[in-house]
């Protein structure tokens, strides 16, 4: 039996190198645009290596290629860009998140959108003995959470209902909250509320969650101007002006 021409591990083994050199490309346009000589000598591989890694990023919009000079890309410019709006966000909830924690003993999750899905991108644990626990970079369904409804409070009505098929739009909103009940599993209710930018955009969510024997719906109502109100400080401080 004639040998593979590719033995197994190997193919792992040639994407990472393609991708480890592909990332000196990047690391190499970080000082300002490169022709492709300048290119080569900088990662140190031959000239047509040079060139393939090269077309690929820009097939890809990571690395654009004008004057006969490579410099980075749109794409990898816009991920930059959302990274750090991403850390600021973080950076100015954390104190908010926590604090809002403090005071209440349940969990505090904050969200971004993802397409149909939500991450969490930071949250506070709870101090009860039974709790809700969620992981940052975990993700979950928009349709499945009280943070996806709270994302997806500006949507317009197809949008809302190719989401929440049958749900309609007022329910389980207080003053800007939203109400979610987890009919299955654990049981899990949930408050949540949108932060906006200074556009004026939704850009996350903030939540509150525990179970039934902790947050009963009369403690929800009552806890929602709390979650409103925390969400509205994290959205101040990213510049939005709320209209009275």
């Amino acid at each position: 039996m004639p040998l593979p021409e590719v033995l197994p591990g190997q193919t792992t083994e040639r994407s990472s190198r393609t991708l480890a050199r592909a990332i000196d490309v990047l690391d190499a346009l970080r000082d300002g645009p490169l022709d492709l000589k300048g290119l080569q000598g900088r990662i140190g591989l031959t000239r047509s290596t040079a060139h393939r890694l090269a077309q690929l990023l820009v097939e890809r919009d990571f690395v654009a290629f004008q004057n006969r000079r490579y410099r980075l890309g749109p794409r990898l410019i816009a991920l930059g860009a959302r990274a750090a709006e991403r850390q600021d966000l973080i950076a100015v909830a954390r104190p908010i998140i926590d604090a809002l924690a403090a005071l209440t003993e349940e969990a505090v999750n904050l969200a971004i959108r993802d397409g149909d899905e939500i991450t969490y991108v930071a949250q506070a644990p709870s101090r009860r003995r039974i709790a809700v626990r969620h992981r940052v970079g975990d993700r979950n369904l928009v349709s499945a959470t009280a943070l996806g409804r709270a994302l997806m409070i500006d949507a317009d009505q197809p949008t809302w209902n190719r989401f929440f098929p049958g749900e309609a739009r007022s329910t389980g909103e207080t003053g800007g909250c939203v109400f979610h009940f987890e009919d299955g599993g654990d049981l899990v209710r949930c408050i949540a509320a949108p932060i906006r930018d200074a556009s004026g955009v939704i850009v996350a969510a903030l939540s509150l969650s525990s179970i039934p024997q902790y947050m009963d719906e009369a403690r929800m109502i009552a806890l929602a101007p709390c979650v409103l109100s925390k969400a509205e400080q994290i959205s101040a401080r990213l510049g939005h002006v709320r209209r009275s």
